[in-house]
């Protein structure tokens, strides 16, 4: 839960920086330096399944660790490319490809759109509505993404032209077509990367596996370059060159005739890249038992997401396989990920020739190991072992992902989640209140209008939980079909676990209570909370439910209900027709009071 003293958000940079010592910026040091070297080739990977040049995933890795370390709430979380996002971007920029002079100008005003939508959600203090996205359709999104992703490169993989059908298993079928004019060396590469990060990825927490494995196929393409084995690779200098040095600044152009057609992508960027973003932050804040300010964090990601457009870099977000590993190999401060920034952005500087030799293919098979590697069975498992209705939000979310347009698929997922909850709350809670006999206190029984009771001039009812509009219906039937099967002078329903009452459940209730007033018989509230009695004043009901009618809540649970019955008491007639269990309880309540005088 956010604390109310500290959901605002802070323009001074590094706010929740400790105090610093050499120790802890020694420690911050190397474990920036420690992801950097793991980074660099994932970073260049994502921006290739983002079609962009690799090198704009190293513009990206720099800005957005270092901006959203000076303007975020979590000193663990690493921002920067990640394979949603690429996925998202690619497919959100796809239908505007081929009307655009470039793909670098759409990237651009894509960001900056993606950018102030975390911005202004940050300002306006949303950070809580993290807390309403439903699991399973993130994990189903996620999950159709994971795959994606590893499906995505495959004709990198096999050196082949990239597919142009509009859905995935179409592209997929042009891919295995082509696969008799695929390049053995391609192919070799791409195993080779492959089947390194299988056997060695256990070392992966202890050695960079990752980065590893494209040097050593790098080494093997230039090795193989002198033999006759297949037609040369492709090479990440044949889509774009490595620039030497930082990236230059980018201002624009902005895409004003695209900005409201690429409205639905951005959001959809921009929400699952700041779940991402504050579920990674919030499990290492509760691991260090710290906390996050969730708008703090959601504005330090747009703000990140500005400085990576403004630096020629892609959209992206937390990333857990990075955070983590700053956080294991002993960052201490948000500088961990300052230096992160720092690091690859020296490797841009020292090493641009060596990175422009990476095949493009090896890439390709990172990618594809990334993508199966982050496939969470398990989890999906849980799912279907807990819920079948959550399982289904899930399944749903995967194809609509999957086989539909992957920046709907996870609102598909959210509104068939909110589908679920609204059927599992429409059953009214409402409880019939009877005496138990020898004691003064009140068991609950579940109403059913149609079974036998006794008849009775008084009937007590309990209302739980939240009455929304989609029970005010059913309400109104149900308080009618008591008073019709039961006819009784006198209603007293208990209010007290009621959370909530909307509009249309109140007027559910005024209507019965101006229609069983007119019938001669009495409704009274009990633990009605003062707020709620305000609703009442304020709708014009008091004549229909009067200050008598009316009974807040105390201290103890049930003295408000009793004082409801209290005023009952003083009203009955002596000829009242009651039940053997309320005869009994009134009998009682007069036998106490006149011992208590």
């Amino acid at each position: 839960m956010i604390h109310p003293r500290r959901d605002a958000v802070s323009f001074r940079p590094l706010v929740n920086l400790p105090r610093l010592s050499t120790p802890s910026l020694r420690a911050d040091a190397l474990a920036g330096l420690t992801v950097a070297v793991f980074a660099v080739p994932q970073a260049m990977a994502y921006a290739a399944l983002a079609g962009l040049p690799p090198v704009h995933g190293l513009y990206a890795a720099v800005a957005m660790s270092i901006v959203a370390a000076f303007w975020g709430s979590s000193p663990y979380l690493n921002t920067g490319p990640t394979n949603t996002a690429a996925l998202l971007t690619a497919a959100s920029l796809a239908p505007f490809a081929a009307s655009s002079s470039g793909i670098l100008d759409l990237v651009f005003t894509f960001m900056i759109l993606v950018g102030a939508i975390r911005i202004t959600m940050g300002l306006l203090r949303l950070g809580w509505l993290v807390r309403f996205v439903p699991e399973p359709a993130f994990l189903g999104f996620m999950s159709a993404a994971e795959i994606l992703i590893a499906l995505g490169q495959m004709h990198q993989f096999f050196e082949l032209p990239t597919p142009q059908a509009p859905s995935t298993l179409l592209r997929m079928g042009e891919v295995f077509s082509a696969l008799p004019q695929s390049n053995p060396r391609a192919v070799l590469i791409g195993v080779l990367v492959v089947g390194v990060l299988v056997v060695f990825d256990k070392f992966s927490k202890r050695f960079p596996v990752a980065l590893a494995s494209i040097l050593l196929v790098t080494l093997a393409a230039i090795a193989l370059e002198s033999t006759r084995f297949g037609a040369p690779v492709s090479l990440v200098r044949d889509i774009a060159p490595i620039p030497h040095g930082l990236p230059a600044l980018v201002l624009g152009p902005l895409r004003f005739d695209l900005i409201f057609a690429m409205l639905p992508g951005a959001l959809a960027v921009a929400a699952i890249g700041l779940i991402e973003a504050v579920s990674i932050g919030q499990s290492l804040a509760l691991k260090k038992k710290a906390q996050i300010n969730f708008n703090q964090e959601f504005f330090g990601q747009g703000v990140s997401q500005i400085a990576s457009a403004v630096c020629g870099g892609l959209p992206g977000s937390g990333s857990f396989s990075r955070s983590a590993l700053i956080e294991r190999s002993g960052g201490q401060t948000a500088l961990a990920n300052i230096f992160f920034g720092v690091f690859t952005a020296l490797a841009l500087w020292l090493f641009p020739t060596l990175l422009e030799q990476i095949p493009l293919a090896a890439l390709a098979g990172l990618l594809f190991f990334t993508g199966l590697k982050m496939l969470d069975l398990a989890a999906i498992k849980r799912v279907w072992m807990t819920s079948r209705a959550d399982f289904g939000v899930l399944a749903l979310t995967f194809a609509v992902t999957f086989f539909g347009k992957i920046e709907w698929g996870f609102f598909a997922g959210v509104v068939a989640a909110m589908a679920v909850f609204l059927n599992r709350a429409r059953d009214l809670q409402i409880f019939e209140l009877v005496p138990r006999k020898e004691t003064t206190r009140f068991e609950e029984l579940s109403y059913l209008p149609d079974s036998r009771h006794e008849r009775s001039d008084v009937v007590a009812l309990a209302l739980h939980g939240d009455l929304f509009f989609g029970l005010a219906n059913e309400l109104r039937e149900q308080l009618n079909e008591i008073a019709r099967l039961q006819n009784p002078m006198f209603i007293v329903v208990r209010m007290r676990r009621a959370r909530s009452v909307d509009y249309s459940c109140w007027k559910a209730i005024f209507d019965f209570a101006e229609a069983f007033q007119g019938n001669g018989g009495v409704l009274i509230l009990t633990g009605v909370r003062h707020e709620l009695r305000g609703v009442i004043e304020d709708a014009g009901m008091k004549n229909v439910l009067p200050t008598e009618c009316i009974v807040n809540p105390t201290g103890s649970a049930w003295q408000a209900f009793e004082t409801g019955l209290e005023r009952v008491a003083g009203r009955l007639e002596p000829d009242a027709e009651l039940s053997s269990a309320w005869r009994e309880y009134f009998d009682k309540r007069q036998l106490e009071a006149s011992v208590s005088h």
